[in-house]
């Protein structure tokens, strides 16, 4: 599979090339309806990994209404954790059954489009790069948020608040740093970093159809780790997520409320997180309305698409 990607991705960094320095030169629409293509059969790759290779299992909980109604047909902003590797992996996985998968794109540290093959597919595919640096990240989250709603088709923006997976010694700094600025504790996750969520939210306004708060967990106790190593040996993963649609007009305007806003979807998170680590149910002791679980199918159209490659 490392070899089928790796050459794969060579050749769809080269006809991302052709197209960006020509097409897009004279119609940026039409370049990125052919390039949602393009990553819909470079990404296949990922999923067919996790859904065929390896077999994982994937359960979506969300409410019925918002998956018939909402899910693929708007664009949206995803707020996730990040305890793993291949949370962004699996996230992606859900917006391939809602057609959503060659517009998934999401926060990327700087670095990474500097990789050969990877890096410069990514960048062409136009995700928001990040150099850690706020005053420098201000100007270009609004830059490059303001041209992605430009998109034909409905589009998917992933971001990790917490800036950085969760390890013990990750969440004790953290949580001294709640302490001293008197900023919530969590149990499960690192303190979310406002800034990125702040400065995002401007330029969304009045395009972004919502925020999905979106809380991940693998099958606690499980004797398989969660990372992208396993899913390559072709090892079974279980998947949990919980997803909240919320209409992006009822997030506040006022940057403290906002502020408050973020800290009150990670405090609804760790309670989630803390019920399912300790009962394997989101909503036994989270509070939270409990939503029926959804096992997502594996896709035929992407298992075709690997085989094409």
């Amino acid at each position: 599979m490392i070899l089928i990607f790796a050459g794969s991705g060579i050749i769809v960094t080269l006809l991302q090339g052709i197209l960006y320095f020509i097409v897009r030169t004279f119609s940026k629409t039409l370049y990125r309806k052919i390039n949602y293509y393009i990553c819909y059969a470079h990404y296949s790759l990922i999923i067919f990994t996790a859904e065929w290779y390896s077999g994982s299992e994937t359960y979506i909980y969300v409410d019925k209404n918002d998956m018939k109604n909402f899910l693929g047909k708007e664009h949206a902003f995803l707020i996730v954790n990040h305890s793993t590797d291949i949370d962004w992996l699996f996230t992606g996985l859900v917006s391939d059954k809602v057609d959503c998968v060659g517009n998934f794109k999401a926060y990327i540290k700087k670095e990474i489009q500097y990789l050969p093959v990877i890096g410069w597919s990514i960048q062409m595919s136009e995700n928001v790069f990040l150099s850690r640096t706020f005053h420098k990240d201000k100007e270009i989250i609004s830059k490059q948020i303001s041209e992605l709603f430009d998109q034909p088709n409905p589009m998917w923006l992933l971001l990790f608040p917490e800036g950085t997976r969760y390890t013990p010694n990750k969440h004790e700094v953290s949580v001294k740093y709640a302490r001293e600025r008197g900023l919530p504790e969590f149990k499960h996750h690192l303190t979310p970093r406002v800034n990125g969520f702040l400065t995002s939210l401007p330029a969304m306004r009045g395009k972004m159809g919502a925020i999905y708060d979106i809380t991940l967990v693998f099958k606690p106790n499980a004797q398989i780790k969660p990372a992208v190593t396993s899913l390559l040996f072709g090892r079974k993963l279980e998947c949990h997520m919980y997803i909240k649609r919320i209409p992006f007009g009822t997030v506040p305007e006022d940057e403290k409320e906002a502020s408050k806003f973020l800290y009150a979807m990670f405090e609804k998170k760790d309670k989630l997180k803390d019920s399912f680590i300790n009962t394997g149910d989101f909503f036994a002791t989270s509070g939270v309305k409990r939503e029926d679980p959804v096992k997502l199918k594996p896709s035929y159209s992407v298992f075709l698409c690997t085989m094409c490659w």
